[in-house]
């Protein structure tokens, strides 16, 4: 039976991300070009789920480590999806210096000054946020990542690459206030989480079953099978 989920999840898996990159890619201009944040987020989150719920009907360290580099490729893919083409212009290469924000908190200032409730939250907020998920999935995946150095050395050169990308590639601009957003984002929360030892007892629920029956698990896998079909049939509907 064990044989059999694993080629479903795999299977679906890989089907769920041809969709994605057709709808990203290939189908750009009908489909993701419109489409919501809200909705590639939750793709990815039920896809997450889905992957979550294989674990626990699996049940084996090996599966639940790779399912954490299954969230790390998802999430990164999701990033590179919000960072570079949702709601952006077509990529179009230019010397990427001659446009930009290099004074620190230039930006921060004349959001808080001028700018409205529903701007600050999406370029305060968000740009705080961005990378948290990807420090989180660090720390599950090692726990070594809650040294701030050793977490470092993988989120600053993301950070700033894709600020310089962006700007290259004309599909944003260079902003210092940006980078100083998504890196103070994850020192904030990585002491957070590791100040009250929260870390250790989140990265558990991602290494064990939960002590389920078969039958529970196996009924959980086939719902949110279910669930994911059904959504992979809506962002279709909803987009032609």
């Amino acid at each position: 039976m064990n044989k059999k989920i694993t080629i479903t999840k795999y299977s679906i898996l890989i089907i769920n991300i041809l969709i994605y990159i057709y709808l990203l890619f290939i189908g750009r201009n009908q489909y993701l070009y419109n489409i919501s944040y809200f909705k590639c987020i939750l793709f990815m989150i039920l896809t997450s789920l889905f992957i979550y719920v294989s674990g626990l009907v699996l049940k084996s360290e090996k599966e639940y480590k790779i399912n954490i580099i299954l969230y790390m490729i998802l999430y990164l893919l999701l990033l590179f999806s919000v960072t570079f083409y949702i709601g952006r212009d077509s990529i179009k290469f230019y010397n990427w210096w001659y446009y930009g924000q290099y004074t620190p908190f230039h930006t921060i200032m004349n959001e808080f000054k001028y700018a409205s409730i529903n701007s600050i939250i999406k370029n305060i907020l968000g740009n705080s946020i961005m990378l948290i998920p990807l420090v989180f999935l660090l720390m599950l995946k090692n726990l070594k990542y809650k040294n701030i150095f050793k977490q470092s050395i993988i989120t600053l050169p993301v950070i700033i690459g894709i600020e310089v990308l962006q700007a290259f590639t004309h599909t944003g601009s260079f902003d210092i206030d940006d980078i100083i957003l998504n890196y103070l984002g994850t020192l904030i929360f990585t002491f957070l989480i590791t100040r009250f030892k929260l870390i250790d007892k989140i990265r558990k629920l991602f290494f064990t079953d939960f002590n389920l029956s078969e039958k529970l698990k196996r009924i959980l896998f086939c719902f949110t099978l279910l669930l994911l079909i059904i959504f992979d049939i809506f962002l279709f509907a909803s987009n032609v």
